[in-house]
């Protein structure tokens, strides 16, 4: 487990190390914002190593693996999963149903594609995306992770991705 408490960071005191290694994550995030769902998003905040952090209502999960491992968790609100499934399938759905699912789950697919393929990370595959929901839902990860939290705004609301990986040091 990691030995260093949950600390919250505004963003102006990340240290240069942090910068350089979030910033893959926070470009390729915004990215898939901007193109998919045509919203501006910023980054507002970087939890570091917090084990018991509270989630949104839909998680969307994705294992990385091979010469690093561990995962990246898109987490949103019901609000946010529903107004980006109606920007993906131009009509509103009425409640979380399977597409707002798959649309959760396909965000998080291209946000965790692109952060790998933009870090160059050779000998790292990934896998396919899960999709937990729930109020109050858990997200473990492996003993030993290094763990980021980044906290975004959209203009539908809040969301989190987070990183967490074992083997980058």
């Amino acid at each position: 487990m990691p030995t260093t408490t949950p600390t919250q960071i505004n963003t102006q005191e990340l240290t240069e190390k942090q910068k350089r290694f979030l910033a893959p994550f926070v470009k390729c995030t915004k990215d898939v914002f901007s193109m998919m769902l045509n919203w501006e998003v910023s980054l507002v905040g970087v939890i570091t190593n917090d084990l018991n952090a509270v989630r949104h209502h839909l998680s969307g999960i994705i294992g990385l693996s091979g010469s690093m491992r561990g995962s990246l968790v898109l987490s949103v609100e019901q609000e946010v999963a529903l107004a980006a499934a109606t920007a993906f399938l131009g009509a509103p759905p009425e409640k979380i149903n399977a597409d707002v699912i798959d649309t959760v789950g396909e965000l998080t697919n291209m946000i965790g594609g692109s952060s790998k393929d933009r870090l160059g990370l050779d000998g790292v595959s990934i896998g396919l995306p899960t999709v937990v929901c729930g109020e109050g839902h858990t997200v473990n990860f492996d003993p030993g992770a290094h763990i980021e939290m980044l906290q975004f705004h959209s203009p539908h609301g809040p969301f989190t991705v987070e990183i967490a990986l074992t083997g980058i040091g």
